[in-house]
């Protein structure tokens, strides 16, 4: 591989998901930016290394550095709400399964007379428990899908705003995208 002469030419090293390369590079190739070495990651299977590089003087620098700043800044976002995406929906259940757990186990054991509670006590306890887990069945689902609904309309604003930043790029560059 060629030594990069650094007077002539700006480097980049990304990390990025597999998945996300050929989106990634695309959107790199049209702020001039151009693939140098590609490398799998040594430490996670689903990552690839990217080092790009351009041109150090070109048109329009500033304006596109400026640019750089807010893609990337959409793609970290982007990311952000992927790994987001059930956050609230998975602790709540989390939450109210180990609750709804919890008064089972204690209704049981004092069925079995292993605490010291009354049989009612432990009757109502179960039955709380079982009425708890069969809603948390119910109502989760219900929120999971309004979570994904929430997930796709902002993932979409992202999208559009992906897209406004890569038309001002390319009336800046005269770079086609695709």
């Amino acid at each position: 591989m060629k030594t990069i002469n650094y007077n002539d030419y700006d480097t980049i090293k990304l990390y990025v998901k597999k998945s996300k390369q050929d989106s990634i590079i695309r959107h790199y190739q049209i702020l001039g930016w151009q693939v140098y070495e590609t490398q799998d990651n040594n430490k996670y299977d689903d990552i690839v290394d990217l080092t790009l590089i351009r041109e150090h003087k070109i048109k329009n620098k500033d304006e596109l550095q400026l640019l750089q700043v807010y893609m990337e800044e959409n793609f970290n976002e982007t990311a952000k709400l992927e790994k987001e995406k059930h956050s609230k929906t998975t602790i709540l259940g989390l939450c109210f399964g180990v609750f709804s757990l919890s008064l089972i186990v204690l209704g049981v054991l004092t069925l079995l007379k292993v605490l010291t509670l009354d049989l009612f006590a432990g009757i109502a306890l179960l039955v709380l428990g079982t009425l708890i887990a069969i809603s948390q069945a119910v109502i989760l689902p219900r929120l999971v899908k309004n979570e994904n609904a929430k997930f796709r309309d902002k993932l979409k604003e992202k999208e559009v705003e992906l897209h406004l930043i890569s038309e001002k790029i390319i009336s800046l560059t005269g770079e086609h995208y695709e």
